[in-house]
């Protein structure tokens, strides 16, 4: 089921607001990260980002670009000066895109869901209940400020949503591997040039079986999974650790 969305305000974002900037930055910003890559797994949407161009030819300022203009709507709220100017640059940029509502709604859940599930699981500590309905009330605000219909009316039937669109579309294509390929630096340029193959090789590890098949990703091997995953749950650890001090 499905429910139109028309907030007066963007007043119920305030709680992933304090999630994204104060609480768990770190956590938000990497989760937000990985929904930005899991769109290159659908066919659609990779050759339609692959064909613009942006992001093949400058990926660094692309991505920087974007996660600059979200922050700037979370930060300030969709009804900041602020808010309907970065509002108004999505809807220019995405104008006239050869793709459908299904495609918009999902890139939409990426960015939502992604970032809560990657903080339940690594994070400084589990998202609550209230922090997933704000992210849900910010993001279905957006989509509303953008004409995006058809919004599931909850967290959890957005996520369930996000979940049967990628069984049914999430594929190996030409255009999400070349994605990945140019946006590679995004993960690797900080840290050293000789750090770059050992970053490459534990940042699949990030992502999950489905998305490694679409993007072309082989399988890490147990050793990194193991040294990548302890040295997540420890960072974690050490996080709950500061924010419960």
């Amino acid at each position: 089921m499905y429910v139109a969305h028309r907030p007066d305000s963007d007043l119920s974002h305030l709680a992933y607001r304090h999630l994204a900037l104060e609480d768990c930055p770190r956590d938000l910003k990497l989760g937000l990260n990985l929904g930005f890559y899991r769109v290159f797994g659908i066919p659609t949407i990779a050759r339609v980002l692959a064909g613009t161009g942006k992001l093949m030819d400058r990926p660094l300022v692309r991505a920087k670009a974007t996660g600059a203009l979200m922050y700037t709507l979370v930060e300030h709220g969709l009804d900041s000066t602020a808010g309907r100017e970065g509002v108004s640059a999505l809807n220019r940029l995405h104008a006239r895109l050869p793709v459908g509502n299904d495609e918009f709604v999902y890139v939409l859940g990426a960015f939502c869901v992604t970032p809560m599930r990657w903080t339940d699981r690594y994070g400084a500590r589990r998202t609550t209940a209230r922090e997933k309905v704000s992210a849900h009330a910010f993001y279905a605000a957006l989509a509303d400020r953008m004409g995006i219909g058809s919004v599931p009316g909850s967290y959890v039937r957005l996520a369930r949503w996000m979940d049967d669109y990628e069984r049914r579309h999430m594929a190996p294509s030409a255009e999400g591997r070349a994605l990945l390929e140019a946006t590679r630096t995004v993960l690797t340029a900080r840290f050293p040039p000789w750090a770059a193959p050992a970053v490459r090789t534990a940042s699949a590890t990030l992502f999950d079986a489905r998305l490694r098949e679409a993007l072309g990703i082989p399988a890490p091997p147990a050793p990194v999974r193991w040294t990548t995953g302890a040295a997540l749950r420890l960072m974690a650890r050490r996080g709950r650790g500061t924010a419960s001090g």
